[in-house]
């Protein structure tokens, strides 16, 4: 009885502890299945967490600074921290040739150009620092998105990173992860690629600061075995083949100028033509408007994308030379107000609007003031007054006379001013350019002279304390008067 009760006693003990032994077993793999669980959803939230690298190289993420987000939840990132890691980068705050530390507005700068930038703004200048870029296209160009500022930083949408740094951007929004590269390492890769398409007869990357701009969109300007030049795609498609003497990237308007025996065209980024290749030259004149400057045998003209000619290629010169008139600064030199385009032939200026309509003939002596050697060195010829919209034309006012004198009109050609002053200039007080005109040996401030004698500024804040006593209604020759706008 005993080793009965012994036995059945030793098998409920065996069966309990077999059961224990599947419970333990059981909880040690439903704790490695937790476990791995665990670590696949860390590793997966890692996985999904910001991260930001240029060429391979790690941007640390610094919450609240490194990234903002607009109402759409697109992506901005911080300017400065990005041009700490590009290589030959760097940021200025303020606008690019001037001491400022206005952190509204930002230059990011590499040896070849500076890209300047404002808050709530997309148009953005590129600025050329380096005269062996052979690049001479006016630099103006639109991000995608205003530029966002916080806390005194500026940010950029993450695509627009590509056109301020001339960098690929590629953003990834299910992994959460944004790479950029940089142009010098692109240049070394797509070399390396080229060199893989033996096939193709191509033997280099052009290496020009242009080109290499153009390598962002994966667009190679290349060299062939044969001497020509062609544009591949880094899978060795040909955009364009090998039939050119040079190519240049023209980046504002994502296009290429092309040569082949001395003549000039432009082809799109898909190698169509778009200008024919007539002309001994061409240049870039305005984006927005389309328009470029054509040249054949010494003579300019003008045509827009369509190749049509808007002025007819007539003119020794269009546009006005920069070097003469500081104030121009950045701004389009052969384009004023978005509109007018100026233009000289056999020694006389004139003005003509973007639709070829002729808005002052060919028939003055200068567009712009150069001021007389009598003035102190700290005075700046003029040629725009753009409180005013104010274009100042120059005239000699007798055959025999060298005593030139200024006019002033506006973009639809009316005279606000008639040729009765001796010199409009500028100077730079206090940090502001302030203007002045001289008559008879009188000086007086222009914003002052002007509100006196009724013409008004485009602008309504019009707001003159001053007091002048130069009367500029009283023509010099009475077919003459003065236009207000």
């Amino acid at each position: 009885m005993d080793l009965f009760d012994n036995e059945e006693l030793f098998k409920e003990e065996k069966k309990k502890v077999k059961r224990n032994g599947i419970i333990i077993i059981s909880c040690i793999v439903v704790a490695i299945f937790l476990i791995i669980g665990i670590v696949l959803a860390m590793s997966y939230f890692q996985s999904m967490q910001l991260g930001i690298s240029v060429d391979g190289v790690s941007v640390p993420i610094v919450e609240g600074k490194t990234v903002i987000y607009d109402e759409s939840q697109n992506m901005f990132i911080n300017i400065q921290e990005v041009a700490t890691k590009v290589p030959g980068y760097s940021y200025l705050n303020g606008k690019y040739g001037e001491n400022s530390e206005n952190t509204e507005e930002g230059v990011v700068q590499s040896q070849n150009e500076a890209v300047q930038f404002s808050m709530n703004e997309n148009k953005i200048e590129k600025i050329l620092i380096n005269e062996d870029t052979e690049d001479t296209e006016y630099g103006y160009m639109y991000l995608k998105y205003p530029i966002k500022y916080q806390n005194g930083t500026l940010y950029a949408y993450v695509e627009d990173l590509k056109t301020l740094f001339n960098a690929k951007v590629e953003y990834n929004k299910e992994t959460n992860k944004v790479k950029l590269t940089s142009t010098e390492t692109l240049y070394t890769s797509y070399q390396n690629v080229i060199q893989t398409l033996g096939n193709l007869g191509y033997t280099s990357v052009e290496s020009s600061f242009v080109n290499k701009k153009a390598l962002a969109s994966d667009l190679i300007v290349a060299k062939k075995d044969s001497g020509g030049y062609g544009i591949l795609r880094p899978d060795g498609t040909e955009v364009s083949g090998p039939r050119y003497t040079s190519i240049k990237y023209l980046e504002t308007t994502e296009e290429f100028l092309v040569e082949s025996n001395g003549k000039y065209g432009i082809i799109s980024n898909l190698g169509q033509s778009k200008v024919p290749m007539n002309y001994e030259d061409i240049k870039l004149l305005d984006k927005d408007s389309g328009l470029y400057i054509v040249k054949n045998s010494d003579k300019y003209g003008v045509i827009n994308k369509d190749g049509v000619e808007v002025l007819y290629i007539e003119f020794d010169q269009i546009g006005v030379d920069k070097s003469q008139y500081p104030s121009l600064g950045n701004e389009n030199q052969y384009l004023f107000y978005d509109t007018i385009i100026p233009v000289s032939r056999d020694d006389k200026w004139g003005l003509y609007n973007v639709r070829g309509e002729e808005i002052l003939p060919v028939a003055y002596d200068s567009i712009g003031c150069i001021v007389s050697s009598r003035q102190s060195a700290s005075v700046q010829n003029a040629i725009l007054l753009d409180d005013y919209e104010g274009i100042i034309v120059g005239q000699q006012i007798a055959e025999n006379n060298s005593n030139k004198k200024y006019a002033v009109y506006n973009p639809l050609g009316d005279q606000l001013v008639d040729f009765q002053l001796d010199n409009i200039y500028y100077r730079t007080e206090n940090g502001k350019d302030v203007y002045y005109l001289e008559k008879d040996g009188q000086n007086g401030l222009l914003d002052e002279v002007f509100a006196q004698n009724g013409i008004n500024k485009v602008t309504k804040d019009v707001n003159s304390n001053l007091n002048n006593n130069i009367n500029i209604n009283n023509s010099i020759t009475q077919s003459n008067t003065v236009v207000t706008n």
